[in-house]
């Protein structure tokens, strides 16, 4: 079911604008990665971790704009609360790598503690408000997630067992594994004509 709000229209000069500011923001988050993937200046993990977050973020960032200017298009469920996941999951990413320069790390594990129950509290709520169609869309997305990682998984461990490959740490997974979750989240929602 869509929204009862109207869409608000825009001048073509809106548009233009809008565009060009989400281009410019675009080319400078993707020189910033850039620079971050620079085996030179991180490992790979924090690397696509940082990449993870930025995205969720900028997921977030995209649907807060869409809620504003096309309401009528967003689904019954989504809004707000898909947008305070998606952020703060981004914000969860970035917070090991970039508070511990300014705070204890208890204190930002604390605070991921913290976002990670309000993020828990708004999935549950989201999962409670959406339409049937959304909550297979979120239901088809993990066990796409589930069945690739589970394979992946494995297949590494039998390799590392066998002393095929190296080990890898918790925090490379965690990247790993919202990777694929976007990834099947795209195909599970393409699926359903959600694009």
């Amino acid at each position: 079911m869509m929204s009862q709000a109207e869409d608000r229209p825009q001048s073509l000069a809106a548009r233009i604008g809008l565009m060009a500011v989400l281009a410019g923001v675009g080319a400078l988050c993707g020189y910033g990665l850039s620079q971050m993937f620079d085996p030179r200046n991180t490992t790979w993990p924090d690397g696509l971790a940082t990449a993870m977050g930025v995205a969720l973020i900028a997921i977030g960032l995209m649907s807060t704009i869409v809620l504003f200017t096309r309401p009528s298009t967003v689904p019954k469920g989504c809004g707000v609360l898909q947008i305070t996941v998606f952020l703060l999951a981004g914000i969860m990413f970035l917070l090991p790598m970039y508070a511990p320069a300014s705070l204890a790390p208890d204190m930002v594990f604390g605070g991921i503690v913290a976002l990670l129950a309000i993020q828990t509290v708004a999935n549950v709520m989201l999962w409670r408000r959406a339409d049937e169609m959304l909550r297979q869309v979120m239901a088809d997305t993990s066990a796409i997630a589930f069945w690739a990682l589970q394979t992946a998984l494995f297949l590494y461990a039998a390799a590392e067992r066998l002393g095929l490959v190296d080990t890898i740490s918790a925090w490379a997974m965690m990247g790993i594994l919202m990777a694929v979750y976007l990834l099947a989240s795209i195909v599970a929602s393409a699926r359903r004509g959600m694009t």
